[in-house]
């Protein structure tokens, strides 16, 4: 009995050879072949060659039509012809699987009544495509062939060297640059970006309108960031704070609150609680105030510890402030500054010292 011949060997063949499949692409498939009949028929085997050409749609699709001229054993000749369709996985590569299947005809010379004439075919089956350069390749296909008039099933494969040519490669798509579009500015942080905004610079914490101006509730001329005496009536005259006749700012009381740390640590030591203390009961004295608690640390370490440092500081006092003396927490902004500030040089321990704080200034006026 003859064998079939892997073509083991044509991966050595092939190397690193790169080939595309191009649109249009004609592919010449001459082929030596090997049939093995269902035990059915009378030949055990037949073996022959024949030619394929195969047009290719794509990088994957393909179509091929073939003949095949087969001898076998008993005096049995096999002519078939057939047509397939082809799809590989790969659009290119040194070796590309591909699965087909198609229809055919086969034309069979026998001594034996039963086989001779002819039947329509059905196969299905794939190989592999092992691409010496963009022209030459060599190709191994295996398929299941199906009679359809005699129900019997066969083995057919083939093994042969190709020739392509022709076909355009598909153009790749251009990558158009994206272009990120640059986010509003807001440089002055209102809310409403410069390219709207008519009033530049507001401080922070100013109400502003839709323009970025500041707010003037009243209408008297005056914004409310610096108006004194809101609601004042309207078509009353006004002085530069928003009052109707002469005012006169007086400091009646004020008190500073100051807090020295050791080195990395948060805890107030028993020595403040007398500051903490008075500035308890200046808060409870004037309902009022509201007041911001600076938190700071020397340069040791690096800034964004010292930033977290710095706010646990002053956190530390906040807590303090509402749990022992029952000032309410909204009436007290803690803040952490780092290193940002100091008030000392901090190339000497007594100037890291001085540095390592949380302050406070509280002051009430009234108008007369």
């Amino acid at each position: 009995m003859k064998r079939i011949i892997l073509p083991m060997s044509l991966c050595l063949l092939a190397g690193h050879a790169l080939a595309e499949n191009k649109e249009g692409q004609i592919v010449i498939n001459p082929a030596i072949s090997y049939i093995k009949f269902d035990n059915d028929r009378t030949p055990d085997e037949a073996d022959g060659f024949g030619l394929g050409v195969e047009y290719r749609f794509g990088p994957n699709w393909a179509a091929e039509v073939a003949a095949f001229r087969n001898d076998g054993d008993a005096r049995t000749d096999v002519e078939q012809l057939k047509v397939d369709g082809l799809y590989y996985f790969s659009k290119d590569g040194t070796v590309q699987p591909y699965v087909g299947a198609g229809i055919g005809h086969a034309e069979f010379d026998s001594p034996d009544a039963k086989l001779d004439g002819g039947e329509t075919q059905l196969n299905l089956g794939g190989g592999l495509r092992f691409n010496f350069s963009e022209a030459w390749s060599a190709r191994w296909d295996l398929r299941g062939v199906y009679g359809i008039d005699e129900n019997d099933t066969d083995m057919m494969t083939t093994l042969g060297i190709s020739y392509a040519f022709g076909g355009e490669s598909k153009p790749e798509p251009k990558q158009e640059p994206v272009v990120m579009a640059a986010a509003p500015v807001d440089s002055d942080g209102d809310g409403v970006v410069d390219a709207d905004d008519k009033c530049p610079g507001t401080a922070a914490g100013v109400a502003v309108d839709a323009t970025g101006c500041p707010l003037d509730s009243d209408g008297d001329g005056v914004t409310d960031d610096k108006d004194q005496c809101p609601d004042t009536e309207a078509g009353a005259t006004v002085d530069e704070k928003g009052c109707v006749g002469k005012v006169e700012t007086v400091t009646v009381e004020s008190i500073e609150l100051k807090i020295n740390f050791p080195t990395n640590s948060d805890v107030i030591q028993a020595q403040y609680d007398p500051e903490l203390k008075k500035v308890a009961d200046f808060l409870n004295k004037h309902t009022d105030v509201e007041v911001e608690i600076e938190g700071h640390t020397d340069s040791q370490g690096s800034a964004n510890y010292n930033k977290t440092l710095s706010q646990k500081r002053a956190d530390s006092v906040k807590r303090e402030l509402t749990k022992r003396f029952g000032i309410a927490a909204e009436r007290i902004t803690a803040v952490g500054y780092g290193e940002e500030n100091p008030i000392a040089s901090n190339d000497t321990a007594e100037g890291r010292k001085q540095n390592r704080r949380v302050v406070a200034v509280m002051q009430k006026e009234v108008m007369q």
